[in-house]
C-alpha cells in the first residue's frame, strides 16, 4: 500500500512537472515574439514621423498605414503574450533606435530617401522572418500569429518596393 501511494504521487508530480513544461514558451518562440514586439514598434514610431517629415504624399500614406497596420499588430501581439505570460520590451532595440533617431533630424527628401530604403530592406527581411517562423515556431498560436504577420509584412513589401521604384531609388 506505501508503494501504491508512493507511485500515485510520483505519477501525480510527473503530470504536474510536465503541464508546467506544456506551458511554458519555447525559447525561440519567445525570441521571435520579443523581437517582433521590437519591430512592430519601430515601425509604428517610424510611420509617425513619415507622416510628419516626409515630402512625397505616397511616402506619407505609407508611414500611416504603418502605424495603423502595426499599431492593430501589436494589440493582437500583446493579447499574445499576456496568454503566454510572457513579458513583452517596451522599447525598440537599439539598432532600431539609432535609426528612429536618424529619422528624427531628417525632413523632405532626406527623409523620403532613408526611409524608404530602410522600410524595403527591413520588410524584406520581416517577409523571411515571418515565413520561416509560421512553419518552425512549436506553439501553435505563435505560428498562426506569424502567419497573419508575414501576409501583413508581405503585403508592406510589395508597396514600399513599388514606392522605392516610383521614387527612383
Amino acid at each position: 500500500m506505501y508503494c501504491a501511494g508512493t507511485l500515485t504521487i510520483t505519477a501525480g508530480a510527473l503530470l504536474l512537472s510536465f503541464s508546467a513544461l506544456a506551458a511554458e514558451m519555447n525559447r525561440k518562440d519567445a525570441e521571435y515574439l520579443h523581437n517582433t514586439a521590437q519591430g512592430i514598434m519601430a515601425e509604428v514610431k517610424m510611420g509617425e514621423l513619415a507622416q510628419k517629415q516626409a515630402a512625397d504624399e505616397r511616402v506619407k500614406q505609407f508611414g500611416k498605414r504603418m502605424v495603423d497596420d502595426h499599431g492593430k499588430d501589436l494589440q493582437n501581439l500583446r493579447q499574445l503574450a499576456s496568454r503566454k505570460q510572457l513579458t513583452l520590451p517596451d522599447t525598440p532595440n537599439d539598432k532600431q533606435r539609432q535609426e528612429i533617431d536618424k529619422l528624427t533630424r531628417l525632413s523632405g527628401a532626406g527623409f523620403d530617401r532613408e526611409y524608404v530604403e530602410y522600410e524595403a530592406k527591413d520588410h524584406k527581411d520581416d517577409v523571411e522572418e515571418n515565413g520561416q517562423t509560421m512553419h518552425k515556431a512549436v506553439d501553435p498560436d505563435v505560428r498562426h500569429f506569424a502567419n497573419a504577420e508575414y501576409r501583413t509584412v508581405l503585403a508592406h513589401q510589395k508597396q514600399i518596393d513599388t514606392l522605392r521604384t516610383q521614387l527612383g531609388k
